[in-house]
């Protein structure tokens, strides 16, 4: 009865002190990132949340009501602007690379484990090494109620348009319209191997 009573109080001092803590990260980004990142009210995260900015005026703006879960990452750089819209939800592992432009609409819901890249590394001269060709850029733009599923990922020159769902798995490197839904097809076809 006293372990019971102990881990009840325990747990409640967790959680006020996580919600703090959050307060104070959240003061943290806001005061460090003053010029580049604005974030409206009711954002929730989960653990391990981080921003990565380099040197350039790249700027992040957060919408109302962004929810994500552990793990999310943003990287801004090369003036690239983000902008997330109200009421969005980012599931476990998932992180968005900006350098150009993303725009991410309202309402949208992504699984675990979704990547964006906006750019993408050049590779077309042979006698060079690819880390030295530089990248090639384009923008993202998603637009509003989408469900993305789990492990997509999201490559430059790309527009999804309102009420898209994309399936588990899919890699999308040309646009979507709006009101369609995108899946991997695997084959059923199965071959006798031994009997």
């Amino acid at each position: 009865m006293i372990m019971t009573l102990f881990f009840k109080i325990w747990n409640r001092v967790e959680i006020q002190c996580g919600s703090l803590n959050k307060k104070m990260l959240l003061l943290k980004w806001k005061s460090l990132y003053r010029d580049r990142l604005v974030i409206h009210s009711n954002f929730n995260f989960g653990k391990s949340f981080s921003f990565h900015f380099d040197a350039s005026h790249s700027t992040v703006h957060i919408g109302n009501g962004l929810e994500v879960r552990d793990h999310f990452e943003v990287r801004s750089g090369n003036n690239g602007k983000l902008n997330i819209g109200d009421k969005v939800f980012f599931n476990n592992g998932c992180s968005v690379h900006c350098l150009t432009e993303i725009s991410i609409g309202n309402n949208n819901q992504f699984g675990e484990g979704v990547k964006m890249y906006d750019h993408n590394h050049q590779y077309k001269e042979s006698g060079k090494l690819i880390s030295e060709q530089g990248y090639s850029f384009g923008a993202i733009k998603i637009g509003n109620n989408c469900w993305i599923g789990s492990n997509v990922i999201i490559l430059k020159d790309v527009e999804i348009g309102d009420n898209v769902v994309i399936g588990a798995g899919c890699i999308i490197h040309k646009s979507v319209p709006a009101g369609t839904v995108v899946v991997n097809h695997q084959s059923l076809d199965f071959i006798k191997y031994r009997d």
